[in-house]
């Protein structure tokens, strides 16, 4: 199954290729659930203590839960993430300052 979150996913990567370690902003640990029809399909690690990405379900300080179409209008700024959270379409585990954090890390520039 191709998930349309999976160009904002290649879109993050590339930028962590970018990211100087020594000058980061932010260096927390996510977790990315992308859901479809309510089901988890996919996870995701962004660990940005590391730069790192990767598929997988470890502990994180902060989990996202998104519908896959949500995830990419979040993205392209066609959906502010406080719009996705009102419709049902994401939820976040963990401190809410950590998830705003991430938001403008992910949107298209």
């Amino acid at each position: 199954m191709s998930l349309k979150s999976e160009s904002v996913i290649e879109r993050v990567r590339a930028r962590l290729d970018k990211i100087d370690p020594a000058n980061r902003q932010v260096t927390n640990v996510y977790k990315v659930k992308i859901t479809v029809g309510g089901n988890v399909t996919k996870t995701w690690i962004l660990d940005l203590k590391n730069v790192k990405l990767y598929e997988g379900d470890d502990s994180a300080e902060c989990t996202l839960i998104c519908d896959d179409q949500a995830f990419l209008d979040i993205a392209d700024k066609k959906m502010e993430a406080k719009e996705a959270r009102e419709k049902g379409l994401l939820s976040v585990e963990g401190e809410m300052d950590l998830a705003m954090k991430l938001v403008p890390y992910i949107a298209t520039i």
